[in-house]
């Protein structure tokens, strides 16, 4: 991949979308991490800042280092940035549906929760302003179903979905965006959470697994090409196995 001619591919390909769909720009939920630092600098070269909203929407976990660092990117592309801390969501979430007898939700259907009620809040936008939601989900992300469904994964469209995390961080360089290419990859969605923790592996050997696996190979010659244990391909075989429904759209019986 030649990251220069990478970024050209996708500021052309958001100024035509933008304008085919007749919207007045995008809104992008910036999170301070490196997917969604290169959807918003790619969409202000795109379309002009002034067609750009970010929404930061931290809650706990959120790290203040990543919320500076998206406030201080947004101020530096000339985006309109609109900050909402959603803890006050989650808890009246949980206040209002659980009951006495049930206990607290565990920490992956919290952690769904508050990606699903930034999406509430990046769709509330999008009507008001008539802007489309830019996704930030990478290629490795969508593969493996590594997201949650109608939470981070809810976009008009993905920018970075045709691109693995690893060259989604060779754009970011790209456009010196390095701090955050640099960064421990984490969605935050629980304390000291990370994607190498979660997935047992670094990208760098996630991403040539899941580009073999995508042409064809099998968890067997896949392990061969990559060098690589072949039980921890299987893994992720199965992984994009299981998440085929959120790839897919909802499903319908057909007339009888």
């Amino acid at each position: 991949m030649d990251p220069d001619r990478t970024v050209d591919h996708l500021v052309d390909f958001l100024a035509e979308y933008r304008e085919t769909a007749g919207a007045d720009g995008y809104v992008v939920g910036v999170s301070g991490g490196v997917d969604s630092a290169v959807a918003v600098t790619l969409a202000a070269r795109a379309v002009g800042p002034e067609r750009v909203l970010a929404l930061l929407l931290p809650a706990a976990p959120s790290a203040d280092a990543h919320v500076a660092d998206a406030r201080d990117l947004c101020d530096r592309l000339g985006v309109d940035r609109r900050e909402v801390a959603i803890d006050p969501l989650v808890a009246a979430v949980r206040e209002t549906y659980l009951v006495e007898s049930e206990t607290d939700l565990d920490r992956v259907t919290a952690g769904n929760l508050r990606a699903r009620l930034r999406a509430v809040y990046l769709y509330l936008a999008a009507n008001r302003q008539d802007l489309l939601v830019l996704g930030t989900t990478n290629r490795s992300e969508y593969l493996l179903g590594y997201y949650t469904k109608y939470g981070d994964g809810a976009a008009d469209l993905r920018v970075l979905a045709d691109h693995y995390k690893t060259e989604v961080c060779d754009v970011a360089r790209a456009l010196d965006l390095d701090r955050f290419a640099a960064k421990t990859p984490s969605a935050e969605l629980w304390e000291g959470q990370t994607d190498e923790g979660e997935l047992g592996a670094s990208y760098d050997t996630i991403d040539p697994i899941l580009r073999s696996l995508a042409d064809g190979r099998s968890p067997a010659e896949t392990a061969r090409l990559v060098d690589v244990d072949e039980e921890l391909v299987r893994r992720f075989a199965a992984m994009m196995a299981a998440t085929e429904h959120k790839r897919a759209p909802p499903p319908t019986p057909g007339r009888p």
